[in-house]
């Protein structure tokens, strides 16, 4: 598993979807279909976005939505980047796949599914289904409406939904069947309802968009076989089932879930609430305050924990939005805390953590004789 932690992703590169920053969501529905994919990347200002089969649902007119305004930027990769950095991303934010960027060049994506299948003759022999599975799943019957599913796919930040008739499987319903499929059950409803188009996307029967034939395995079964059964369909998922009854679901999340707590780096103790939603500058704020920690380790090695609270207020427009960064370092007798208000929050950080920096080197000076080790003053 060593090996695995430190392999690089360009070993695992795939070809990479890329859409234009103007290219409407019907289009990029289109592109997804054909491709077989989740999702899609473009790039904007500079920086890269992802568009996912979620992201096309929460769209209220899918014909004329631009790409660039429902892409979500995230944390590009380096071909030099680990597997065990690009599980970590992926977990963290609930994602499928990275980009791999070298200078202003996308070489291409590190998907899931390739990080779980280099890790598949690991030490896994002795897992089954229901030690990874999410069980008791959301489920909804034939005779729900889409609408339905969307909000709850949307809300719940989830892909997929067994089916039910009863308490017996009827099928599984994907965020791709529900956007692939919406402009052919939308011909089906009758044109008589009085919705308005926007509604008539959405207000059909589960039963029109979901997959009959759903893929199953039992609760006892090696995930291993689970797995090579996934590749060799080409599915998302697995439902666990015991006489016809849904007793769980495995997804690459699940198995993601597993390799991320395998590859586990060890870093200092940290932890931070209130991370934006955008991963993008999520992940900038949280590499910088981790880094900043990390030296300050070196030095001051008695440091138990370090935490960081950031509280987000919306003022007029709602694109704009002021921040508020707490920074704290808990050591065994004391709590050394820091704090700053403003706009740019990535900035915001590099100023609380450069001068909790300054202060606690200031409170303590290096020390020529190094005989007696003693705890900095700020810890008593």
């Amino acid at each position: 598993m060593e090996s695995i932690k430190r392999t690089e992703v360009r070993k695992l590169l795939s070809p990479v979807v890329l859409v234009s920053p103007t290219s409407t969501s019907s289009k990029i529905v289109g592109i997804l279909k054909e491709a077989k994919t989740y999702e899609a990347f473009l790039k904007k200002n500079g920086k890269i976005g992802m568009v996912t089969t979620r992201d096309l649902l929460k769209t209220s007119n899918i014909t004329n939505v631009k790409a660039n305004s429902i892409s979500v930027f995230i944390p590009p990769l380096s071909p030099r980047s680990t597997i065990a950095e690009a599980a970590r991303l992926m977990m963290e934010y609930k994602i499928r796949a990275l980009p791999i960027v070298e200078g202003k060049d996308i070489l291409g994506e590190i998907r899931a599914i390739s990080i779980i299948c280099e890790i598949k003759e690991g030490n896994f022999s002795n897992i089954i289904a229901q030690d990874i599975m999410s069980a008791k799943p959301l489920t909804l019957t034939r005779d729900d409406s889409a609408s339905k599913a969307r909000n709850l796919m949307i809300r719940r930040k989830i892909d997929h939904i067994p089916i039910v008739n009863g308490k017996k499987l009827s099928g599984i319903l994907t965020s791709s069947h529900l956007v692939f499929s919406m402009g052919q059950a939308t011909e089906t409803i009758e044109r008589s309802t009085t919705f308005s188009e926007e509604k008539r996307k959405f207000e059909f029967p589960i039963r029109y968009a979901m997959d009959t034939e759903p893929l199953t395995c039992k609760p006892n079964e090696n995930i291993l076989q689970i797995l090579d059964t996934m590749v060799k369909q080409s599915t998302t998922y697995s439902i666990a089932t015991f006489a016809e009854e849904v007793q769980g679901i495995i997804t690459y999340r699940d198995y993601m879930k597993l390799i991320a707590e395998q590859l586990k780096v060890n870093d200092p103790p940290v932890y931070i609430v209130g991370l934006p939603e955008d991963p993008l500058e999520a992940e900038m704020v949280k590499s910088k305050f981790i880094k900043v920690i990390k030296n300050l380790k070196k030095r001051f090695p008695f440091i138990e924990e370090s935490k960081a609270k950031i509280k987000t207020f919306t003022e007029g427009n709602k694109e704009r939005r002021r921040y508020e960064v707490s920074v704290s370092i808990v050591t065994p007798k004391n709590t050394f805390s820091l704090s700053e208000k403003g706009w740019d929050l990535p900035k915001m950080f590099d100023t609380v953590t450069d001068n909790l920096k300054k202060r606690i080197q200031q409170k303590n000076p290096r020390r020529r004789d190094t005989r007696e080790k003693k705890e900095p003053d700020f810890l008593l």
